[in-house]
């Protein structure tokens, strides 16, 4: 048995079934006449703006939304295309309260071509507004706290300096930045002088306070693009981009001085001093690589420990005269 067809424009021309597909909508329907007049405000419309349809019908559907450059948009959009969707323009209710109006609208135009009046279907897109605000506000703090995370994660809490792997990556990353060709890169690593001596003496929290100073002395002695780490327990390390040998080893002995002179309160009548050996190398011309050249730094290092401690050990031959 073959369905029987719907005529859909008898459904419509029947008032009675237009009437309950009117009820039955949920979005506000209003049309006009050719001047912009009210001709129909449907009972969805009526709960969304909350003027009775005595007051609206035979008026200027403005009267339902707010002016403004959103209104103007509406009206410039409708004489252009003859329909828009879902356009985002302030509502007025009743009371003078304002809300957010989605509107979808089309120009009716009689049979000779001519503007006969608009359709227009609303919502009442506040909920939706709010969830949205609410949406951008959770992802806003979800970067924040991600930002957080990752900074914790690449940061020591301590000296608030980069971590060993963060610092090793970030030098990588300006070599690679570099093309790896013809860039000076100063490497120095510094280790303080009998640090067990000050936890063993005065406590951890003490020793917590000396290694914030070194961190603190290390920032300050640095340029912009200079990427310092704590390198792990009391040794730190510093990668200096365009930095040669000579300019890496003044800058450790900088801060071997600096330390060498600051006192570090531990109490109001007792400081402590520390001092810092350190071991430099540069690339290109101690070693092609990142890793050989922390190597050599970390030779030199030791070699500044086995000379006597506090001193900033740069090449091989003074390596061999501290050791002997």
């Amino acid at each position: 048995m073959t369905p029987e067809r719907i005529d859909f424009l008898a459904l419509l021309s029947d008032p009675d079934m237009l009437q309950l597909m009117l009820v039955a909508c949920p979005d506000g329907i209003v049309t006009t006449d050719a001047n912009g007049r009210v001709t129909l405000y449907s009972g969805a419309s009526e709960a969304i703006f909350g003027f009775d349809p005595i007051q609206v019908l035979d008026r200027h559907f403005s009267m339902l939304f707010v002016d403004g450059p959103e209104r103007a948009l509406l009206d410039q959009q409708l004489l252009e295309r003859g329909r828009v969707v879902d356009v985002e323009i302030p509502g007025r209710h009743q009371d003078g309260s304002q809300f957010f109006a989605a509107v979808s609208a089309a120009v009716i135009r009689d049979r000779y071509g001519d503007v006969a009046g608009i359709v227009m279907y609303i919502r009442d897109h506040t909920a939706v507004r709010q969830i949205e605000d609410a949406l951008r506000n959770r992802n806003t703090q979800l970067n924040h706290l991600v930002a957080k995370l990752d900074h914790m994660a690449r940061h020591d809490q301590l000296t608030l300096l980069l971590n060993r792997g963060s610092a090793v990556e970030a030098a990588e990353d300006a070599l690679l930045a570099s093309g790896l060709e013809g860039m000076n890169l100063g490497v120095a690593l510094l280790d303080l002088d009998h640090f067990k001596m000050v936890n063993d003496s005065y406590g951890h929290l003490v020793g917590d306070l000396v290694l914030a100073r070194v961190g603190a002395v290390l920032q300050k002695a640095t340029r912009e693009g200079d990427i310092i780490g704590r390198f792990g327990g009391e040794e730190f390390v510093a990668f200096l981009p365009g930095a040669d040998l000579d300019a890496v080893t003044r800058f450790a002995e900088r801060v071997r001085t600096e330390l060498e002179n600051a006192l570090i309160p531990v109490t109001e009548d007792i400081s402590v001093t520390m001092t810092v050996s350190a071991g430099v190398a540069a690339i290109p011309s101690c070693a092609d690589s990142l890793s050989e050249a922390l190597r050599i730094a970390d030779d030199r290092l030791y070699a500044a420990k086995r000379a006597g401690r506090n001193r900033v050990v740069h090449s091989d031959k003074n390596q061999r005269r501290s050791a002997a």
